[in-house]
């Protein structure tokens, strides 16, 4: 019998359910900040992470179909984020024109992410940042912390 293979397990992981109503993209950044300053995150990590999580979960309300669901995971060095909807059809980079008043949200997780990508089926952005560990603070103590994460998260 071979040896169990082990995978690789995230060291902190968010979800949380969103309607599909432009709304929703202020809550899912501000719940994304205070998760990741939870973890021990801070300075332009967080920034970025707002601001590709704002981006995807923007695209996923006007391009998707119906609730949306994020997904925020810190493991070995690496946040990821991933946005899932309903649409089979793949996100795609667009070229804005400079009066263009949107269509360039692909284009700035692309700037930020240090990879990006659609799932198979289409129904998932996802993007990758390195954290270092310049950008790691001590985090808070909080002797609820499981709860405070794995607690049902009402829809954003």
């Amino acid at each position: 019998m071979s040896p169990p293979t082990v995978l690789s397990q995230a060291q902190c992981r968010f979800e949380a359910v969103i309607d599909p109503d432009p709304v929703r993209v202020s809550h899912a950044r501000h719940a994304c900040a205070a998760v990741l300053r939870l973890w021990g995150m801070s300075g332009s990590l967080v920034d970025d992470v707002q601001l590709v999580v704002s981006e995807l979960v923007t695209n996923a309300i006007e391009h998707g179909h119906g609730r949306i669901a994020l997904s925020i995971a810190e493991a070995a060095g690496t946040v990821k984020i991933e946005v899932s909807d309903c649409n089979p059809a793949p996100a795609r980079v667009r070229s804005a024109r400079h009066d263009d008043p949107g269509g360039r949200g692909l284009m700035i997780v692309a700037t930020l992410a240090d990879a990006w990508g659609v799932s198979e089926n289409g129904c998932t952005t996802w993007a990758a940042l390195l954290s270092s560990e310049s950008t790691r603070m001590e985090p808070p103590k909080v002797s609820t912390a499981r709860s405070v994460i794995a607690a049902s998260v009402p829809a954003l």
